[in-house]
């Protein structure tokens, strides 16, 4: 499960009481999605995440049992492993020690023209809406030698963040996962009543305003794990 934050769906207070309980949950991949925000803003709202994260003890605030075996058996006993991956914000990406970026694809075709030089340490996640899109992206890292760590397809349900637009549903996936190996996360409008059949045809999901709005986060994300035991 992955992520992605959109400040605007709560109070600044409970967006960091949402991602802190996100984590302690079990999400390891989170999307800073703050579009709107400038290098400076987005830098100070992610060091106030990192504070906020940082102030965890896993040992003592996990209450699943499962999750806490878990992070036990990792190399780093008292921490839990967390990418962040920022939304098309370049200069963020490139100043501040984040995991990842996760772009538009038209900003990654621009900067792929420009020789953009990407650092192969890091994650490179991709938002594609089209099969033609997944069809030109793999000729093009055939081409140019390219790692692409997953790329986000969108929107597979109905959704309010997307209203009035029509959903591409799960063939988007099937026919994608026929052009491509590349991880696939599926995105809009997954929830757990469609979370196991969506995940028949992609690799993982990412979820949005079902987390960012929830006012008890386990809860809500028991709710998906559940569906998938």
């Amino acid at each position: 499960m992955y992520l992605i934050t959109n400040r605007k769906l709560c109070s600044e207070e409970r967006y960091l009481e949402v991602i802190k309980e996100s984590i302690l949950s079990g999400v390891e991949n989170i999307i800073i999605r703050e579009k709107d925000l400038e290098y400076q803003e987005l830098r100070k709202l992610y060091m106030k995440i990192k504070t906020k994260i940082n102030c965890i003890d896993f040992q003592e605030q996990i209450s699943d049992e499962s999750l806490k075996t878990n992070i036990n058996q990792k190399e780093c006993r008292n921490k839990f492993k967390v990418n962040f991956i920022i939304n098309s914000n370049i200069e963020f990406f490139e100043k501040v020690d984040c995991q990842g970026i996760h772009l538009p694809f038209k900003l990654f075709l621009n900067l792929i023209e420009n020789k953009y030089n990407f650092n192969e340490n890091k994650i490179l996640g991709l938002s594609l809406h089209k099969v033609e899109e997944v069809d030109y992206l793999e000729k093009l890292i055939r081409n140019q030698n390219i790692k692409i760590d997953y790329i986000t397809l969108s929107h597979i349900y109905e959704t309010k963040c997307k209203e009035g637009l029509n959903p591409k549903g799960i063939e988007l996936l099937k026919e994608a996962k026929k052009i491509t190996d590349i991880k696939i996360i599926a995105l809009g409008g997954i929830l757990p009543s469609n979370v196991k059949e969506t995940l028949k045809y992609c690799d993982d999901f990412a979820i949005m305003s079902t987390i960012m709005r929830s006012k008890d986060i386990k809860k809500t994300i028991s709710n998906y794990n559940e569906k998938l035991n």
